[in-house]
């Protein structure tokens, strides 16, 4: 059936309608069925679709029946907000289900009839179904001279808006215009025309029928302007956009509408000028706001709802967010920079130096750019903590950023504003955190950057780090030049081999290395022990910790060149304590041996001299690592095969170069390997990796140790690059390797000639108890391995020599 067909019938239905008071009996209890956004007026028709299932089962149910029910308008029908007494109008209309038709599973379409306009007076039932006790009202239809005048003007309008396409309502429109009956116009109008529920309900509750059509011609004659000004708006937004463009038609229809009710753009120009003078007042570089002025132009002619309009707005706020001039005055009070200082970290003089001299040349020279240091050094050596100390020193904001895994060359410089979602570099980000031009800007983990295919954020970082280049950093999003040179940064690192070149040479490098037994025990005492006995909710306890069980922990339970395990042991036997207390004890806690074996367990680190065996075959080596010096161990032994050697122990390509080199050492002396026996050079600790050519002179002393039954002297450790030749060449890592031989109870080193310059960077309290040792070659060397016998290493020296001697090759000097 056609929609037309269907609205004849409709109409054709209300206008044969008898008196209802003859018609249906009027039961004093009615169910009541809440209409959602519709009103039903005597007389009329509504059509409704229900798609809850016990709704489903009610309406069936009353619809075999017959029976009336209640139907009411809800005041509010949001999806949260349930048909409740409170939430539905008291005035309602007493009416009957004329047609149920099934639509799809779980909904069906239903027609219900308007008869008799009715009061609910109160609710009897909530559940299953609402149902409420209900009083008849009477009203006077009958029409007058006046009626009839406004009937026939709302007829006029409906034909209007059926011209103009109300709500694609044309069909329904010109159908209601020819009802000839007021009454019926005026309740089928009502009922079906979708304008506010609230004027319907305003119109079902009047009294008389002049009452009623004079809302109703009011709610028509609203609509009509509505739809005749929304007309005028179309044509006015057409003849300015073309058809593709449905966003930009949309947004030109809402522009006119805020024209014709005055509002216009005045919102948006206002907007636009408070923003131009925020950034006036922030006193932005020339360079800067010409291309301000550029963005505040363009945005200034688009509307908010645009893309664009937000990206430029987010950019200018960027823009005001980020400091340009303000500063914080730095602490040029050199002692009582010094003093804060030392509060915070023990020793660590280099970098401490370095500070005061900045802060001193600062003070003679103001306008002085900001120094770019790296601090490198082992892990838990306190770079990290020094860069937040010096910040509080100085009184400078600071921020930090861990570079470890960037591998994204815009996660430094930003990505430019024609990506969704884009946003400065951290750089940047950073600035606008700390609020300032002169943060202490920490950029930690700067060995471990990496790249891929999204760019190299080591070479990016090279504009940042140059103090020549600085002071007009260009980040990718702001696209304008922001001064750094004023900032002060810090990089951390823990080894510098694998930062490129070109970014090392930007960088002052400042070595942090170690601690020893004695700064670990400072530590420990006027640091660790005071900060976790508070983290700990210990404070004011009796806690007593001897200097000989702090000494205890270090060397049994740790094996660092930081402080880092240190402090975790540190926080477990505190805890031990902490758990005591918390169960009532009051006692007085003495840390003592017995208590470190409670609280830790068994020993983590034996002594090293432990390991020494005083058999032919071994010498101790020394060794450089990111995480600071260890010992080694080189083992050789004399092994049936047919390969000239065996190396184990996960060696690098250069340690068994060193190897080889040795054996042609051992070869030339005079000392040949038999046929049907190889030699195996063993370095323990397999798992661990090692490599470099620090180790030759280690390797060829066990090798001699082993063909003439010597035993090296268990004291002694040894470092040193070996040459064919016999010559000891430098190596890198003294202090390192010093540090390692005294933690682990060596009272002799053997170190290179060459490296006698790095001695001086070492403090003598460090070297106090050992007996360093400098040689040039590798007679020197065995000399002091074997300093009790007169073993067969001299004759094989004596034999090298002559062979050297005559083969024309002049052997080298001895000390």
């Amino acid at each position: 059936m056609s929609e037309m067909q269907w609205w004849k019938n409709l109409l054709k239905s209300s206008s044969r309608e008898k008196s209802p008071l003859e018609q249906e009996e009027l039961p004093e209890i009615l169910p009541v069925l809440p209409l959602k956004d519709a009103i039903l007026l005597p007389g009329g028709n509504l059509p409704l679709i229900v798609s809850n299932p016990a709704a489903i089962a009610l309406i069936k149910n009353l619809y075999d029946s017959g029976s009336v029910i209640a139907a009411v308008g809800m005041k509010r029908h949001t999806e949260l907000q349930l048909a409740s007494w409170e939430n539905i109008y008291h005035i309602g209309c007493m009416a009957k289900i004329t047609k149920v038709s099934p639509l799809k599973p779980n909904e069906i379409s239903i027609m219900i009839r308007g008869i008799h306009k009715i009061a609910l007076d109160e609710q009897v039932n909530a559940s299953p179904g609402m149902t409420a006790r209900v009083s008849y009202l009477s009203e006077n239809l009958e029409a007058d001279r006046e009626v009839y005048a406004l009937a026939l003007s709302s007829r006029e309008i409906l034909s209007q808006l059926a011209r103009l396409s109300f709500q694609n309502l044309d069909t329904v429109l010109s159908s209601l215009s020819r009802i000839k009956d007021p009454v019926v116009l005026m309740s089928a109008t009502t009922t079906n025309l979708p304008f506010p529920v609230e004027k319907k309900q305003q119109i079902l509750e009047k009294f008389s029928l002049q009452e009623k059509y004079t809302l109703l011609h009011s709610a028509l004659r609203e609509e009509l302007e509505i739809l005749e000004l929304s007309s005028k708006i179309s044509e006015k937004a057409k003849g300015e956009i073309n058809n593709a463009q449905r966003e930009y038609f949309l947004r030109q229809q809402l522009k006119a509408i805020k024209n014709e009710l005055g509002e216009g753009a005045a919102d948006l120009d206002d907007e636009v000028e408070e923003l131009k003078k925020e950034l006036e007042d922030k006193e932005l570089p020339d360079e800067v706001k010409s291309e301000i002025d550029k963005d505040l132009k363009r945005i200034a002619r688009m509307q908010p709802s645009s893309s664009e309009y937000v990206t430029i707005r987010t950019y200018l706020d960027w823009i005001l967010d980020l400091p340009w001039t303000e500063t914080t005055p730095d602490n040029l009070e050199i002692p009582a920079v010094e003093k804060i200082l030392d509060e915070d970290h023990f020793d660590l003089k280099k970098p401490k130096k370095r500070i005061m001299e900045f802060l001193a040349v600062k003070k003679l020279k103001s306008e002085l750019k900001g120094p770019i240091l790296c601090f490198v050094g082992p892990p838990g050596v306190g770079k990290t903590s020094l860069g937040r100390s010096i910040a509080r020193a100085m009184g400078r904001k600071f921020v930090r950023i861990s570079l470890g895994g960037v591998r994204d060359e815009a996660e430094i410089r930003g990505h430019r504003r024609t990506y969704i979602g884009a946003m400065p570099g951290r750089i940047v980000n950073g600035i606008k955190l700390a609020g300032t031009v002169n943060p202490l800007f920490m950029l930690d983990e700067i060995d471990k950057l990496s790249h891929d295919i999204h760019g190299d954020p080591a070479s990016a970082l090279l504009e940042a780090l140059d103090p020549e280049q600085n002071n007009n950093f260009v980040d990718h999003y702001l696209n304008v030049p922001y001064d750094l040179s004023k900032v002060f940064f810090i990089t951390t690192a823990n080894v510098i081999d694998t930062i490129p070149h070109a970014l090392k040479d930007r960088l002052e490098i400042v070595e942090i290395e170690g601690y020893t037994l004695e700064d670990k025990l400072q530590i420990a005492k006027n640091y660790l022990v005071p900060k976790e006995i508070e983290a700990n909710g210990l404070s004011g306890r009796n806690i007593v910790i001897y200097d000989e069980s702090l000494e205890y922990i270090i060397q049994y339970y740790t094996r660092e060149s930081g402080v880092r395990n240190l402090q975790r042991e540190l926080a477990s036997c505190l805890r031990v304590i902490a758990s005591e207390v918390a169960r009532g004890s009051e006692e007085t806690f003495c840390i003592g041996k017995d208590f470190i074996f409670k609280a830790l367990g068994p020993l983590k680190y034996l002594p090293e001299s432990t390991q020494r065996t005083h058999i032919p075959g071994i010498a101790t080596g020394l060794a450089w690592t990111p995480y600071g010096g260890e010992i080694l161990f080189v083992e050789s032994a004399l092994v049936q095969g047919k390969e000239e050697m065996i190396l184990t122990g996960q060696m690098g390509d250069v340690m068994k170069e060193s190897a080889r080199l040795a054996l042609s050492i051992i070869k030339s002396m005079g000392n040949p390997i038999a046929q049907d026996h190889c030699m195996h050079i063993h370095v323990p600790a397999g798992a661990i990796p090692k490599d470099g050519p620090s180790a030759g002179v280690t390797i060829v002393t066990s090798i001699i140790s082993l063909l003439t039954g010597t035993v090296v002297r268990d004291d002694l450790a040894m470092t040193g690059e070996i040459t064919l030749r016999g010559v000891v060449l430098p190596v890198g890592g003294i202090k390192e390797k010093v540090l390692a031989a005294k933690r682990s109870g060596i009272t002799n080193i053997i170190l290179p000639k060459m490296n006698e310059k790095d001695l001086h960077d070492i403090e003598g309290s460090l070297t106090r108890d050992l007996s360093i040792h400098l040689v040039e070659n590798i007679e020197e060397v065995l000399k002091l391995a074997f300093p009790e016998t007169e073993p067969e290493h001299s004759v094989l020296m004596h034999h090298h020599q002559q062979e050297l001697e005559k083969a024309g090759i002049t052997p080298p000097a001895r000390a």
